[in-house]
């Protein structure tokens, strides 16, 4: 993961969303080569930031995942997003069992603890998860699919991540994204900056899990025999 948010008008993560990359607002590309972009629409009456959804490329396309901003079933919250990354993170786990997972749910647990929405007084709807629909590839993980409302996020089925969906590392990289657009605008809560630094130690450690993950899988395909 790279350690710096990109702002440059020409973004390679443009292609996730296969639009003009003028509207990109910021991008990041994971350990395994995928594209994470927030791009905006027009400028909303009231709102100083031009901030709308996130472009991420997946295996074989793109996903938006559309943030809300005019009210809570406008698209999906931080607490909502900070949701889905938990529950994945602690099902995967519950799975492996590894040392780190433990550490990256305690630090999305205090994000989603000091977190508070831009928009005081939203009673922010629940998320529901889903199983991966029938003849999907095989996962190890009780869901796949996160939903809110029309809104769904359709997860990486395999802990690798090389599977269509969007991939846990993708995930954080959208709620760091968007927690660092909002700060610029609302540098009087407290509870931003603080949700902001325990996504970022998170995305940290997940970003270093899987480039590690992929090396050995990579690795892994170049010590396979050649056929023929």
């Amino acid at each position: 993961m790279e350690s710096s948010i990109q702002t440059a008008p020409a973004s390679p993560a443009a292609a996730a969303r296969g639009g003009s990359s003028r509207d990109t607002v910021a991008w990041r590309t994971t350990s395994a080569g995928r594209h994470v972009a927030l791009i905006s629409t027009d400028l909303l009456p009231g709102r100083p930031l031009r901030l709308w959804g996130a472009a991420v490329e997946i295996a074989d396309g793109g996903v938006f995942i559309r943030l809300a901003i005019l009210n809570p079933f406008d698209g999906w919250s931080l607490t909502q997003l900070l949701a889905v990354a938990l529950a994945r993170f602690a099902a995967e786990q519950a799975h492996s069992g590894e040392p780190v997972l433990a550490e990256i749910v305690r630090h999305l647990d205090r994000a989603a603890a000091v977190h508070r929405e831009p928009q005081d007084g939203w009673a922010v709807p629940p998320v529901s998860f889903e199983p991966a629909p029938p003849g999907g590839v095989t996962s190890p993980f009780p869901w796949c699919v996160a939903r809110v409302g029309q809104f769904s996020i359709p997860l990486c089925p395999d802990a690798e991540a090389r599977q269509r969906g969007v991939s846990p590392e993708q995930l954080l990289a959208v709620i760091e994204l968007a927690l660092t657009s909002w700060l610029p605008v609302t540098p009087w809560r407290r509870s931003c900056w603080d949700a902001r630094r325990e996504v970022r130690a998170a995305l940290a450690l997940e970003a270093a899990r899987a480039e590690a993950r992929w090396a050995a899988h990579v690795a892994a395909c170049d010590g396979e025999p050649e056929l023929g």
